[in-house]
């Protein structure tokens, strides 16, 4: 399978095993931490960087293939028995989304390597460009999840998350819909901290960036932007995640009791489907260095 096509396939696998997470994530992109695959969205990168960046790539996407996937397949296939129950308990969602997230931190933990070499070969103009490129999204996030009032920001995620949920369910029904306007009601607000909180760590990168020269410098202060952010939460923005996380669990779980069964056809059909594809993938040969010693 080629590189493109099973990074695809890895974001979709996110997007699957952290489905009961959803909702905690639709205004927390953790993109940022995708900094190395996503570079060519951020810098003009020259010829040369743009080989070393597809072949770290595939290197990571393989190590990716071998190590996760066939977890995945097992975790769909888990999610789906437990499905099949009448009623599922917010706590046994909350399982899934565990394990999700511990995938999720070994996903970082292997690209923070790549986000070193990466950053130490950028160009000052690519630095420039890049802080430019941090702007800009910031706005565009701004804008999108902040803009309106609070009418219009309720109105907005009730949209999204019906929209994110639509590929599982299909159409939601009057009463699934009133129910995601109620979670959408008793959510705190954590957009803004979220927000000032990226900003920050954009701005720990970029004056990492800014020394690369000096690798005396350098080491430290990056090391000190690619610490876990959720460390440095306050403790009002740490419970209000808490609080929001535990709402949308108790949602999906109420929204799976008042789904149709047609709905809950398709939800087991697509999960089947993630795993049959997962399953059916083969990884391409071992890379020559392992993810511990660099590619």
């Amino acid at each position: 399978m080629s590189a493109r096509a099973l990074h695809r396939l890895f974001l979709i696998a996110c997007s699957a095993l952290l489905l009961v997470g959803c909702g905690l994530r639709f205004a927390y992109s953790q993109l940022d931490w995708l900094l190395p695959w996503y570079l060519r969205d951020y810098v003009t990168l020259d010829a040369g960087q743009r080989g070393e960046f597809d072949r770290r790539l595939a290197g990571l996407l393989d190590w990716h293939c071998r190590s996760h996937l066939p977890e995945y397949v097992a975790l769909l296939r888990a999610a789906n028995a437990t499905l099949a129950a009448e009623r599922v308990e917010p706590a046994q969602l909350e399982r899934f989304l565990e394990r999700g997230e511990a995938l999720w931190r070994e996903i970082v933990g292997e690209l923070e390597p790549e986000l070193r070499r990466l950053a130490a070969g950028l160009g000052d103009e690519q630095v420039e460009e890049l802080a430019a490129a941090f702007v800009r999204r910031g706005e565009e996030a701004r804008a999108e999840f902040l803009s309106g009032d609070e009418s219009a920001q309720h109105a907005a995620r009730v949209e999204r998350m019906e929209e994110r949920l639509r590929r599982w369910f299909g159409r939601m029904t009057p009463a699934q819909r009133e129910r995601i306007a109620a979670w959408s009601r008793a959510l705190q607000p954590t957009t803004e901290a979220w927000l000032e909180d990226r900003a920050r760590w954009q701005a720990e990168l970029l004056d990492a960036l800014r020394v690369r020269a000096d690798a005396g410098a350098f080491a430290p202060r990056l090391a000190q932007a690619l610490a876990p952010r959720e460390a440095r939460w306050s403790a009002q923005h740490r419970a209000a995640v808490a609080h929001n996380r535990a709402r949308t669990l108790e949602l999906l779980a109420e929204l799976h009791a008042l789904s149709s069964a047609a709905q809950r056809r398709q939800l087991r059909d697509e999960i089947d489907m993630l795993a049959t594809q997962f399953a059916g993938i083969s990884c391409a040969e071992p890379a020559r260095v392992s993810a511990a010693g660099g590619r």
